[in-house]
């Protein structure tokens, strides 16, 4: 069984999707065949590798079909939900491999020239693309204490090249 994205494509449902019996309507095929060309596209624009997003469809479907597979919902409500539930695992994956430490840098003086916080809240920005608002919550601040340590960073190196 293939599934059809918008680009003609078919995605071939994995092995351990289709070994799973058929025992109501919305069991992890209806899903599947629902929902896993968006999905796919969704997680894709995350991850940013075919093969890793493949990995991760399946086990966010099936863990999703475990967990909400049995209530009742629109479809809108289902793919707004799938979709939620896909970002909050991505977020852990991520979490897990990207530190809010500086990317591998040959010796940066700019980045020298900050204290710890500072450092820490200008590489996640910068080098690993996390929101001021992911970075309060993470941190434990507000976001605009954030957002000023983020600026005075930025204007502590400015003044060290001379801008």
């Amino acid at each position: 069984m293939r599934v059809k994205t918008k680009l003609s494509r078919s995605i071939p449902m994995p092995k351990a999707v289709l070994n799973v019996p058929s025992a109501e309507p919305k069991d992890i095929r209806w899903f599947y065949d629902k929902y896993a060309a968006m999905l796919l596209g969704y997680i894709n624009g995350i991850v940013q590798d075919h093969r890793k997003s493949e990995d991760h469809l399946i086990s966010i479907l099936t863990s999703f079909t475990a967990e909400f597979g049995a209530q009742e919902r629109s479809q809108l409500s289902i793919w707004l939900e799938l979709r939620q539930y896909a970002q909050s695992k991505l977020a852990l994956v991520s979490e897990k491999n990207h530190s809010l430490s500086p990317a591998p840098v040959s010796s940066n003086r700019n980045l020298d020239l900050l204290d710890d916080l500072q450092k820490q809240i200008f590489c996640a920005v910068y080098y690993h693309g996390k929101s001021l608002s992911h970075l309060a919550t993470t941190l434990g601040s507000e976001e605009d204490e954030i957002r000023n340590q983020l600026k005075l960073s930025i204007d502590k190196m400015r003044r060290n090249r001379g801008n």
